[in-house]
C-alpha cells in the first residue's frame, strides 16, 4: 500500500489555542507524524511517495470562493510567527478558538489537500486497492465556508469531489476520527451520491458539541444518506466493533465504488487524550474488518494528539497489505 507523505507539514506550527479564556499550547505538533514516519519507515520505506501538484481550482469543488479568498488573504496579511484568532464570529470565517490563522496557513492546508488528492488519483489511475494519505492540518471539521477544529480545508470531501469529477462513481465516507466530522456532514448533507457515516464520541460532551446526533439524517436529495453513530466516552473495543459492523452493513447496502476513511485519534490508545478503551488488538481487528471490504479505499490519517502509539498505527496499516 502506497503511503503519501509530504515533509513540508513541519512548517505548520500553531503555537496556541484558547481554552477557558486562557492561551494554552496547541495540541497539533509535527512530532506526531514525524515519529509515526520513523516507525513506518521500518517496514514501509519503499512505499512512501510525495504528493502530486494540482490546480487550486479543485478547491472550489467544495469550498465557496469568498471563503477561499478570506483564508488566503488573511494568511497573507499576517507576519511570520503571528497568530490570528477570530474577533467577530461570522465575519471571521472560523467558528472556534483552536484554529489560529498564520502567515502560511492557506499554503499548508493546500499541501495537506494535495496529499488526499494524490491518494484519490492513485486509486483512479493505478491498480491500487488501498492508499494511505498522511495529512496535516486535518480536514473533517472544515465546512463549505468556514474553518474550525484545527481544520481549514476538507481533505476527504475534496478527494471525494475529485473522484466524482473524473468518474460517475458513488462514494462512501466513513469517519472514525472520534470527533464528529461536522464539516464533511455539512458538505454532503443534501447529496445522495455520497454516503457519509461517522462513528464518534457523543457530542453531548465532546467536540463539536452542536452536531453529530443520530437524528441528523440528511435533507432533500441527501435524506437518509447521512448516518451518525454517537458512542459513549470510554467505550471498549467490543462496543466499537459492533457499531462498525452496522456501519459496514450500511456501506454495503449503498454499494459505493470508493470508500474514503478518515481517522486519527481513534488510533490513540496511550495518551491522556485517549477517549476510548481500545487495545492494540482491537484496532488490528478493526483494520481487518475494513480491509475485507471490496471497495477501493483511501485512508486519510489526520493528525491528532501529542502522544501516539506508533506501533498501533503500523499494525493497523498492515491489515490492508
Amino acid at each position: 500500500m502506497k503511503i503519501i507523505y509530504d515533509p513540508r507539514h513541519v512548517f505548520y506550527t500553531p503555537k496556541s489555542k484558547i481554552e477557558n479564556n486562557k492561551f494554552v499550547d496547541h495540541h497539533d505538533t509535527s512530532e506526531c507524524i514525524e515519529n509515526l514516519i520513523s516507525t513506518l519507515s521500518i517496514g514501509y520505506k519503499e512505499n512512501f511517495i510525495k504528493p502530486k501538484d494540482f490546480p487550486r481550482s479543485y478547491l472550489y469543488l467544495v469550498h465557496e470562493a469568498d471563503y477561499i479568498f478570506w483564508l488566503k488573504n488573511k494568511s497573507k496579511s499576517l507576519s511570520s510567527g503571528e497568530e490570528y484568532f477570530p474577533k467577530v464570529f461570522g465575519y471571521d470565517r472560523v467558528y472556534d478558538n483552536q484554529t489560529p490563522i498564520m502567515s502560511n496557513t492557506f499554503e499548508m492546508a493546500w499541501i495537506s489537500v494535495k496529499n488526499a488528492l494524490t491518494g484519490a488519483d492513485l486509486l483512479l489511475k493505478y491498480p491500487e486497492t488501498s492508499v494511505f494519505s498522511l495529512t496535516r492540518p486535518g480536514g473533517i471539521h472544515a465546512g463549505i465556508s468556514i474553518a474550525g477544529g484545527g481544520c481549514y480545508l476538507n481533505n476527504a470531501a475534496l478527494a471525494a469531489r475529485y473522484i466524482q469529477s473524473k468518474t460517475n462513481g458513488f462514494i462512501a465516507i466513513l469517519n472514525l476520527n472520534l470527533n464528529h466530522a461536522n464539516g464533511t456532514q455539512e458538505i454532503f448533507y443534501n447529496d445522495s451520491n455520497v454516503l457519509t457515516i461517522s462513528i464518534h464520541i457523543n457530542p453531548v460532551d465532546n467536540f463539536p458539541y452542536t452536531c453529530g446526533f443520530e437524528w441528523e439524517i440528511g435533507e432533500e436529495e441527501g435524506r437518509s444518506y447521512n448516518i451518525n453513530f454517537p458512542i459513549d466516552r470510554g467505550s471498549d473495543g467490543r462496543t466499537f466493533k459492533r457499531v462498525l459492523e452496522k456501519a459496514i452493513l450500511e456501506i454495503d447496502n449503498f454499494e459505493p465504488d470508493f470508500l474514503i476513511i478518515t481517522l486519527g485519534n481513534n488510533l490513540d490508545t496511550v495518551s491522556s487524550e485517549a477517549k476510548l478503551n481500545l487495545s492494540n488488538s482491537d484496532l488490528v481487528e478493526i483494520g481487518k474488518m475494513l480491509s475485507s471490504t471490496t471497495y477501493k479505499k483511501l485512508i486519510i490519517y489526520e493528525n491528532g494528539t501529542n502522544e501516539r502509539n506508533n506501533e498501533t498505527v503500523s499494525n493497523f496499516i498492515s491489515t490492508f497489505e
